[in-house]
């Protein structure tokens, strides 16, 4: 996208990408230089231009004290004599290094409306665009949601810009230490030559298209308007516990804590402890993100968040999404598509925050922080939560709110070690030892099996095995990179399948009615304390079958598996000592 100098009989320069409208204090602007820049690159000619201006001409004319506009539009500008500021942009332009161009002011002579149908598109297009932080090809994709061409929805961007709702910033910007991109915050940059010098691409969130410094995002600064009409419809009645801690989550949302953590056991019902809290900011106007590292999570959250808001707007936003840009006062998301707003929430809820690919990954945290308003509060739910923020509750920065015990008051599963000594993995793999096929049947025999494997080759490998082994079951596994990999869960939520083999994509947020686990190759280097964790919380989630049975199958005890079994114990034990366990 490409930026112009335009000038208006005001004296004010600006930088547009449609100078066609830019109408300053109700004027057509006169004049615009042809040909455009990239943003990043116009804003430091606009600025060196600007000192050139301030000693040499505004004190001889005596017009130290003449304002430099700062609009709300985001757009630089100075109050300069009618000659003046072109020849100030002409000169920054010779000395900025940049190529040699045959720059030309041209004359705009002709007025242009918008026509009037796309003015009917302004209102919905205002109402997708709220808090977020859009990209060039994120506008393109929303243009054609809004059955627009690709021109309009610029100039749609552009007015809100004018009118003070938003602003252009450049996608990535120069730093002392280099680049950084404004989408994500991430260094990671690779450098290419064009046009124009050298330019640089972030390597970290391709994953929501390529971004470069010759390009802009457009944010919008509008906040997302909640409706007052909404109905909060409990499903189903929280035990003591949960009541208690539900009323623990209310007083952090009324309070003046910015932060808390809400430490949960596996299938303690975390997610519907959290319905009052979000029923309070929402009666309160207060936009509320709900957002995981994992799009399974979020499939799983969504239902539950439908059936307590009936009627509420609350779009469903993962890299499978066929409408990225849906308005709703709820929003359920993954954290990559977080990164698509910006200080638009005054409530986050962040679940399984130690979950890959949010654990380890500044990008997404710093993400969170920038969609999230000033003053705003972040909630974080885990089962197993990281070492780094159980350090900030013990130093009071995070406010901690425990709930040990899951909701149909029974013990979690603890797991059981079972030494198996076999080629665990993929290749060369024929046939089913006897010992685990024995382990298997007694599973089967009690419920539906989540096989976990450590690592993707294995699943297609021992699903043909297990197939072969057990011809009457039905056997199918998934992975990350699964093309059916919905459907496939669906179904496994339905009870379609005996034995489902799967990587740690669903070692979290998912309920199976009677689940039995069994972790293949435990002692996988692959496998930490949290994830054997969640994997074996699979278990006994549901209060028609608590108990379930979780299985360790390795040819040793690991570090992790023991601390594992450990960590679920404690559990337990603080769930019997608090009297939460029948």
């Amino acid at each position: 996208m490409k930026f112009f100098f335009t000038y208006d009989p005001d004296y004010a320069l600006r930088l547009s990408p449609c100078p066609e409208l830019d109408r300053p204090d109700g004027t057509r602007a006169l004049a615009f230089l042809t040909p455009g820049l990239p943003l990043g690159l116009a804003r430091v000619v606009l600025e060196n231009a600007r000192r050139q201006v301030r000693p040499n001409w505004l004190a001889r004319c005596g017009l130290d004290g003449a304002v430099r506009r700062l609009g709300p539009a985001g757009r630089s500008g100075m109050e300069w004599s009618q000659r003046e500021p072109r020849a100030a942009v002409l000169r920054a332009l010779a000395a900025s290094g940049l190529p040699a161009r045959e720059w030309a002011w041209q004359e705009i002579r002709e007025s242009r409306d918008l026509a009037p149908e796309l003015l009917v598109k302004e209102e919905v297009f205002s109402t997708r665009v709220r808090g977020r932080q859009l990209s060039e090809g994120d506008l393109t994709r929303l243009g054609r949601e809004l059955g627009l061409l690709e021109e309009d929805v610029l100039r749609l961007a552009e007015l809100a810009v004018q009118s003070g709702a938003g602003e252009w910033v450049p996608a990535l910007v120069r730093e002392t230490a280099g680049w950084r991109c404004q989408r994500c915050g991430s260094k990671q940059v690779e450098e290419w030559p064009d046009d124009w010098g050298t330019a640089a691409t972030c390597l970290s969130c391709t994953c929501l298209g390529s971004l470069t410094s010759r390009q802009a995002l457009y944010r919008d600064r509008r906040r997302i308007l909640v409706s007052s009409a909404f109905r909060f419809q409990p499903v189903g009645e929280l035990n003591s516990a949960q009541a208690a801690a539900a009323e623990q989550l209310l007083d952090f949302m009324r309070g003046k804590e910015s932060e808390a953590l809400l430490w949960a056991a596996c299938g303690a019902g975390k997610t519907e402890v959290c319905f009052p809290a979000i029923a309070w900011a929402l009666s309160q106007g207060r936009a509320v993100l709900f957002a995981a590292p994992r799009q399974d999570v979020v499939h799983d959250v969504a239902p539950r968040l439908a059936a307590a808001f009936p009627g509420l707007s609350a779009p469903v936003l993962t890299g499978a999404s066929s409408r990225r840009f849906a308005a709703g006062e709820l929003v359920l998301a993954t954290t990559h598509q977080v990164l698509r707003f910006h200080q638009a929430f005054e409530v986050i809820i962040l679940d399984e925050m130690d979950a890959f690919p949010y654990a380890g990954g500044p990008m997404l945290a710093w993400g969170l922080q920038r969609a999230l308003a000033p003053g705003g509060k972040i909630l974080y739910l885990s089962a197993t939560p990281a070492p780094e923020i159980l350090q900030r509750a013990r130093r009071g920065a995070c406010r901690l709110i425990r709930l040990p015990a899951r909701y149909h008051r029974r013990p979690l599963p603890v797991p059981r070690w079972v030494k198996l000594t076999m080629p665990w993995g993929a290749a060369g793999l024929s046939q089913c030892p006897p010992a685990l096929a024995a382990e298997l049947e007694k599973l089967v025999a009690h419920g539906p099996v989540l096989l976990f494997v450590p690592e993707i080759p294995w699943v297609e490998r021992w699903v043909a095995v297990l197939r072969q082994t057990f011809p009457a079951w039905r056997i199918d596994g998934s992975w990350s990179a699964d093309g059916d990999r919905q459907a496939k869960t669906a179904r496994l939520r339905r009870g379609e399948y005996e034995i489902f083999i799967t990587t740690s994509i669903l070692e979290r947020g998912v309920t199976i009615r009677g689940a039995q686990v069994l972790v293949l190759a435990a002692d996988h280097a692959v496998f930490g304390l949290r994830g054997l964790v969640q994997m074996a919380g699979r278990a006994g989630r549901t209060a028609d079958f608590p108990g379930g049975e979780v299985v360790f199958a390795a040819d040793r005890r690991s570090r992790a598996v023991v601390e594992a079994i450990r960590w679920i114990e404690e559990q337990n034990r603080l769930a019997a000592a608090e009297g939460l366990l029948d």
